[in-house]
């Protein structure tokens, strides 16, 4: 089914991405196709637009190498593939999320690598390949905080620029967010948007300005 031909209130434009919400035909029948999809990986999240919105500011080099952990639809990283033409590759222990991110990079003309593996899983070598590394909406509970500290920690001594990870203030994101702050010279800042929601969320930042 064309994009074109289905109404508005099924997808989203902002900042020159085009996303598909759960009510749109083509990801309801993705979702039909799949059996036991993910309660997490499988919608819009608002963290991702916020984090759109903050990394227009950045001074991200053209033709980055990104990683986007717990990439989910990926809309933060097509954000950067088509702004600022970002290698981007997404990491995501869900499985079932490919299709979704791949339709959603589809209909914005670009292309993202996915990789289904952990935090865990990402060595120091393999990091030292990335510019910067992005996350949204990753760390809601609390068994997730150690496994995100020990990457972040992984990816600051790989030689990673930049790391920002935005949250709408869960208190296992605080719980990684104060150790960062202590450990690792982190800060936190708050960021809002009007458009497409009124919403405000919180950026973990180690590098960037």
């Amino acid at each position: 089914m064309p994009i074109t031909s289905v109404p508005s209130s099924h997808q989203i434009s902002y900042m020159g991405v085009q996303a598909l919400k759960s009510s749109h035909p083509q990801v309801r029948k993705l979702k039909r196709q799949q059996q036991g999809h993910s309660a997490h990986g499988n919608k819009v999240w608002r963290s991702s637009f916020v984090l759109m919105d903050y990394l227009s500011d950045q001074a991200i080099p053209q033709h980055s190498r990104v990683l986007d952990i717990g990439c989910g639809w990926g809309l933060t990283a097509i954000y950067l593939a088509k702004q600022f033409n970002a290698n981007v590759t997404g990491i995501d222990i869900d499985a079932s999320v490919e299709p979704f991110l791949t339709l959603q990079a589809e209909i914005n003309d670009c292309q993202i690598s996915f990789q289904r593996r952990s935090f865990e899983s990402l060595t120091k070598s393999e990091l030292a390949k990335y510019h910067s590394l992005i996350g949204t909406d990753i760390c809601f509970w609390d068994e997730l905080t150690v496994p995100l500290f020990n990457l972040i920690r992984r990816a600051i001594s790989a030689g990673c620029q930049n790391i920002y990870i935005a949250d709408p203030g869960r208190p296992p994101f605080w719980s990684l967010a104060d150790q960062c702050v202590a450990k690792l010279g982190a800060d936190v800042i708050s960021r809002s948007i009007e458009h497409p929601w009124k919403t405000e969320k919180y950026i973990l930042r180690l590098g960037g300005e």
